[in-house]
């Protein structure tokens, strides 16, 4: 999920930095499920919490939508599998690529499989397509929130300003943001609700979304016309395309369980130079001990050990041999675990952004650690909590 909207969001920007006319709308839909009033029409915006099966493989997937199209992954006995929409869907259907986030920089995925999905009113039917499109397995799904799971609704606020208002060739700056809402009212849903804002940007918890993303906005164009001022006293700035400028935040769940939420907050921007930059952070929300988690809440080892074992596991999903060099692929030869973890049924996974460990075109790193191996090292509480 980190990187499959990466692209629709850099398109999006792209088409919305092409267009002079300032904006600033938000959208919002409640996309929670009413089971006596079902619908095979899907909303235009949502997040579901599926379960079911891919060629009879007990899988959860999360899926979002927004006015980007959609996007989302599911996991069955180990790492996130990401999912991008390749195709306009219909009223009822849904057409995604998969990929392997832990393959494909390395160029080990020459084509994506896809999934085929037909809404019924409380879930989806389809079909699971390999990428030579010689394999097909049947995908059925259902929404669920089982105790301990929480459903939200999505929605947008997007805002653009020109470098040169009324010129049709000015550069712009443009600002999105996409956020998720839980639902319900009770002191631990206003928590989590208070978390997702601070994760947004907006430092005031008790000012609205509309508020927050508006004052937000305005620090960013106040700094943008002031530097496009600066250089207008020197310059034709209807020629200067590194003016395009763009600030994103899109929230998505990577983990919807056991009263844990793991939310995924992918930033990008683009200030001018060469190329944008982008990250992806991972916040492991406890909603049901009101904190965000550290590592040491998840296990508790020494670091040496711990290097070791990432650096194993690294080789093992980037196809390096236990005596290659792992400068191969990244800065240095060693990989250490890092604060920006998240993790689902099956394990414990690390993320490394650009430049973190290895330059910009090998894009980000992701590490997945089985819990198997951790056993002796996870904290006695949440691996009760997450029946390990």
């Amino acid at each position: 999920m980190k990187n499959s909207i990466i692209a629709s969001i850099a398109m999006a920007t792209l088409f919305a930095c092409n267009n002079p006319k300032s904006s600033k709308t938000e959208t919002e839909n409640n996309a929670s499920m009413d089971t006596a009033k079902t619908t095979t029409v899907l909303p235009t915006t949502f997040y579901k919490r599926l379960e079911g099966t891919i060629a009879g493989k007990a899988i959860i997937m999360n899926l979002q939508r927004t006015n980007e199209g959609f996007s989302g992954g599911y996991y069955y006995n180990g790492p996130w599998l990401d999912l991008a929409s390749y195709a306009k869907a219909t009223k009822d259907s849904v057409y995604l690529n998969e990929r392997n986030l832990y393959s494909s920089y390395f160029g080990l995925d020459s084509k994506y499989p896809k999934l085929t999905m037909g809404w019924n009113g409380n879930g989806f039917n389809g079909t699971w397509i390999s990428g030579d499109s010689t394999k097909r397995y049947p995908i059925k799904l259902q929404e669920k929130y089982p105790e301990g799971s929480y459903k939200f609704s999505t929605g947008m606020y997007n805002d653009s300003i020109a470098a040169i208002p009324k010129n049709p060739k000015s550069p712009m700056a443009q600002i999105d943001f996409t956020y998720l809402k839980p639902e319900g009212n009770t002191d631990n849903i206003k928590w989590l609700d208070a978390k997702l804002k601070k994760l947004s940007g907006i430092k005031e918890t008790s000012t609205g979304r509309q508020a927050g993303f508006e004052n937000l906005s305005a620090d960013y164009f106040k700094n943008y016309t002031s530097e496009v001022k600066t250089l207008g006293k020197k310059t034709d700035i209807t020629t200067l395309n590194y003016l395009n400028y763009y600030r994103n935040n899109y929230q998505s769940i990577a983990f919807n369980n056991n009263d844990y939420i793991i939310v995924e907050s992918l930033n990008g921007e683009y200030a001018g130079g060469a190329h944008g930059n982008y990250a992806t952070l991972m916040a492991c929300l406890d909603v049901k001990n009101k904190k965000e988690l550290k590592l040491s809440d998840v296990v508790k080892i020494d670091s040496n050990t711990f290097q070791k074992i990432v650096e194993k596991n690294f080789r093992k999903l980037y196809n390096i041999k236990p005596n290659g060099d792992l400068k191969s692929v990244l800065f240095d030869n060693f990989i250490k675990p890092n604060n920006n973890f998240y993790f689902n049924q099956f394990g414990l996974a690390f993320m490394y952004n650009p430049y973190e460990v290895a330059s910009y075109a090998q894009g980000q790193v992701a590490v997945f650690i089985p819990f198997a191996e951790l056993t002796q090292y996870l904290n006695p509480e949440f691996k009760t909590r997450m029946g390990l």
